[in-house]
């Protein structure tokens, strides 16, 4: 009745209820979703910042490699006009087709592992055998051409072998050149090797503090 307090139970029955709403009510308020947007934001920013960066690559106060050959339609060919980002560079067996189509699928695999690097990463591709209208052609027909893709003629291999030289790795399949040119990694062609050859050229193209001038 009105006037009478109410009965024990029923307040607990109502306190009870109040409790179980509460949360609902937490939920509503724009300051609560503030803090969980801001916490799930914060966190990645925060592991980034507190993360160890990896050991810089070797090479950063070599000198800059270079080499002079042709095009696949017989224009220069120049390693040096091609700093400023960073370079993989690798040989193709242009007149040995079994060789060469193998060679070709496992830069075709590399490429699509680091399409995300494309505005920081090229490749020179060092054709060995045939000449240039058998490289145009080959190109022709593979459809090879890319902006980051560049095609050089290096029929007896001496450049390469000079460079691999250089690298002090004879058997390298890949080289990998910062944005000045300088050698900062040689690697084979085994699964291991590719997967330090991703992490590092990763390493070059996202942290221009590895590119000391």
């Amino acid at each position: 009745m009105d006037g009478h307090p109410a009965h024990p139970a029923s307040r607990a029955r109502g306190e009870a209820l109040t409790v179980r709403r509460a949360p609902l009510a937490l939920l509503q308020r724009w300051w609560f979703w503030v803090v969980v947007i801001g916490a799930l934001w914060s966190f990645p920013l925060w592991k980034s910042l507190t993360a160890r960066l990896p050991p810089r690559l070797p090479g950063e106060d070599g000198p800059s490699l270079s080499a002079s050959l042709s095009d696949e339609r017989g224009g220069p060919f120049e390693l040096a006009a091609l700093r400023g980002r960073v370079l993989i560079v690798t040989p193709l067996p242009l007149a040995e087709a079994r060789a060469r189509d193998v060679t070709w699928e496992e830069l075709v695999r590399l490429r699509k592992r680091l399409r995300g690097l494309d505005q920081a990463l090229q490749y020179a591709v060092l054709a060995q055998g045939g000449e240039a209208a058998d490289l145009l052609a080959w190109l022709e027909q593979h459809r090879a051409p890319r902006p980051e893709l560049h095609f050089g003629l290096d029929a007896d291999a001496a450049v390469w072998r000079r460079l691999t030289g250089q690298a002090d790795a004879p058997s390298a399949e890949f080289l990998l050149l910062d944005r000045h040119g300088r050698l900062r990694g040689a690697y084979g062609g085994e699964p291991a090797d590719i997967e330090r050859l991703v992490e590092q050229a990763g390493q070059l193209a996202n942290w221009p503090g590895e590119d000391r001038d």
